[in-house]
């Protein structure tokens, strides 16, 4: 076929509808339309279309992207030509006629046209879906001055089948991760090119520019062909590609592409968190996990072989299984990874693994350590925000913070669980350790204890205190020394040191398990009940502290004035048993009553002013100067809600 004939050939649809537009020549047009001697007429009533009283329609007449009348549509389209004129049968210029039908898409906007001087109205077809097939109506309406004409025309709409034809890549053998440009033609059946037909691609391994691509100028497709997947896994070996068009999946064609085995470049390790594993037995998980990813040129690679080595872990560390120390070799997984896991042993320490490709590249772990083990005794302690609250209001509250560690002063597994439990006021029954530690709020509210002071006791399940006189940091019955045996327990609401039942004092018994032992000395922060313990190392372990529930009237004892000092007890209750509640203000005002020629000044010299948020005596000392006998004091004290107390002293 020449260049010429090709040319003529392109848009087809849309030469046919410029040239009726233009009127074509009359009779001599490309539609061949009859009688040209009703030119002048038309041209006549294009000028005078106020005179238009009635509008008719001609017969709807198709033609082919050939030139040919059908009543066929097909996926190359069709133009749709009528003609309007009035009742006298004279061509009508500037009607509006529109056009309408199912599946159906036109080639103006709107589905609209104007009829030339000719009375004509054309007006391009083409198939919305070109897989659609079977009869339709095509309903045409002509306007002028709001006068109006119909018509409608049966059409029957057919499938083109569409051919590949020229399938090719640029390149037919590619390196792993390459690419090579695809191009194809299509055509129909008869050869002539197709237009804005769809054709998808598919490969067994690989990835395209464009998973699908409609046809331009010439039929013309092009695609990119890249060997690696959407996860970045890459290609290797013979890869069929395929290129299916929408309108005839049966017609699909297929090419190879040869492509070169990939070779690991690196190897990387790619765990993105420290990995921090609790010793053996600390009652947290028994192992954890690290991560190496092999690489071709940036490029993800499975199914390589790697060499893993225990290079450094304290005694006891095991990997990959259960406690194996040697080396071994295993295969990437199809993202490349290597997942190794990681055995603790009952010593603390760092832990380091290579892993190497038989090319000799390598990569080493980063920051694993063996560490968290089970919370111990002597490492357990309680700490407040304020330890003395005001009892004449609800809802002073104090932050009371639990810090746990294992017997090697490492933090304890996080998600630890600490009780407690109050005497008075209202607590939070439990916190859950981050970082070795977890905090609650104690408030003020009733029940509130005669004498001011509140017993808190927090407790957890963890491990006792041991000397480890054989140096292999595991607890052995028999050889290695409990410290301060602990057995059950109880909050010590009296502070008297034992255990009360006669005034109902909170219990926690716990079962001896084995051979029984004798108990260390109970104590208030540290209570205990004898004849309760036993020879295994867990154990329940306890904290108790005091905290006060003060009145903010003062109470002020033993208060003199005399030499170079004056003194006093400060309390927070007529019992005497608390302090002021923190961040009381006390002030000490001097009055000199004599005539001496001396100022009597009082400065601070022990105690907190103002009262601190830990405060655990009521004791205070003002260091005197230029003071007589004779000489007076006003002590002031502001409690944070405002209350104020005086006390008057005379020195002596």
């Amino acid at each position: 076929m020449s260049k010429k004939q090709i040319s003529l050939k392109l848009s087809t649809v849309t030469l046919a509808v410029l040239l009726a537009s233009c009127g074509g020549g009359g009779s001599e047009g490309y539609f061949n339309q009859e009688g040209s001697s009703n030119n002048s007429g038309g041209s006549d009533n294009a000028g005078n279309i106020e005179e238009v009283q009635s509008l008719e329609i001609s017969s709807i007449q198709l033609n082919d992207t050939s030139g040919k009348e059908t009543q066929l549509v097909s996926a190359l389209g069709v133009v749709a030509t009528v003609k309007v004129t009035d009742g006298r049968g004279k061509p009508v210029g500037g009607a509006l006629v529109s056009f309408s039908g199912e599946n159906m898409t036109f080639s103006t906007t709107n589905s609209a046209v104007f009829t030339n001087a000719d009375g004509e109205a054309v007006i391009g077809i083409t198939p919305t879906d070109s897989n659609i097939t079977g009869a339709y109506l095509l309903a045409v309406n002509a306007n002028l001055n709001d006068i109006n004409a119909t018509k409608s025309k049966n059409v029957s709409f057919v499938k083109t089948d569409i051919v590949i034809d020229s399938f090719k890549a640029a390149s037919s053998s590619l390196e792993s991760g390459g690419s090579t440009l695809l191009t194809l033609l299509i055509k129909d059946t008869e050869g002539n090119y197709q237009n804005n037909q769809q054709v998808s691609f598919t490969a067994g391994c690989g990835t395209f520019s464009n998973p699908t691509v409609s046809s331009s100028s010439e039929g013309n497709v092009s695609n990119t062909y890249y060997a690696y997947d959407a996860s970045g896994k890459l290609c290797s070996g013979n890869q069929k590609i395929t290129a299916t068009p929408k309108n005839s999946p049966a017609r699909a064609e297929s090419l190879s592409l040869n492509i070169q085995a990939a070779t690991a470049t690196s190897i990387v390790y790619t765990a993105i968190e420290d990995l921090k594993i609790p010793v053996q037995g600390s009652g947290s998980s028994s192992s954890g996990q690290l991560e190496f990813t092999v690489y071709s040129n940036g490029a993800v690679l499975p199914n390589q072989d790697v060499t893993l080595s225990l290079n450094k872990s304290p005694k006891g560390a095991s990997f990959v299984s259960l406690g194996n120390t040697l080396d071994r070799t295993v295969k990437s997984d199809s993202n490349g990874k290597v997942v190794v896991n990681v055995y603790p042993g009952d010593v603390p320490g760092p832990v380091e693994i290579k892993a190497t490709l038989p090319s000799g590249f390598s990569a080493l772990s980063k920051n694993i350590t063996i560490t968290t083990g089970r919370a111990t005794q002597n490492s357990f302690s309680l700490s407040v925000s304020k330890n003395s609250l005001e009892n004449d209001k609800d809802g002073d509250v104090t932050t009371i913070v639990a810090r746990l560690a294992d017997r090697n002063g490492n933090d304890v597994p996080d998600g630890t669980v600490v009780n407690f439990i109050t005497e008075g006021g209202k607590v939070r029954g439990a916190c859950s350790t981050k970082d070795g530690q977890c905090s609650v709020e104690l408030s003020t509210q009733n029940p509130r204890p005669a004498d001011g002071r509140v017993s808190v006791l927090a407790y957890v399940e963890g491990d006792k205190s041991y000397i480890d006189t054989n140096g292999d940091n595991i607890y052995t019955s028999g050889i290695d020394t409990l410290f301060n045996n602990i057995g059950s327990f109880f909050r010590d609401d009296n502070e008297n040191n034992r255990y009360d039942s006669t005034i109902g004092e909170f219990k926690y018994d716990r079962p001896l398990t084995s051979s029984p032992l004798v108990c260390g000395i109970s104590s208030f922060s540290q209570p205990n009940i004898a004849e309760t313990c036993d020879n295994q190392l867990s154990a329940i372990l306890r904290q108790q502290i005091v905290l006060y529930f003060a009145d903010s009237t003062g109470t002020i004892r033993d208060l003199t004035a005399t030499g170079s000092s004056l003194s006093f007890n400060l309390f927070g209750n007529s019992a005497l048993t608390t302090p002021m509640p923190s961040g009381t203000s006390i002030a000490v005002t001097p009055e000199d009553t004599t005539d001496n020629s001396k100022s009597c000044t009082a400065e601070l010299a022990t105690g907190s002013n103002p009262i601190a948020n830990v405060i655990n005596s009521t004791y205070y000392q003002y260091r005197l100067k230029d003071c007589a006998a004779g000489d007076n004091f006003k002590i002031t004290t502001t409690a944070p809600n405002g209350k104020v107390s005086n006390f008057y002293a005379t020195y002596r």
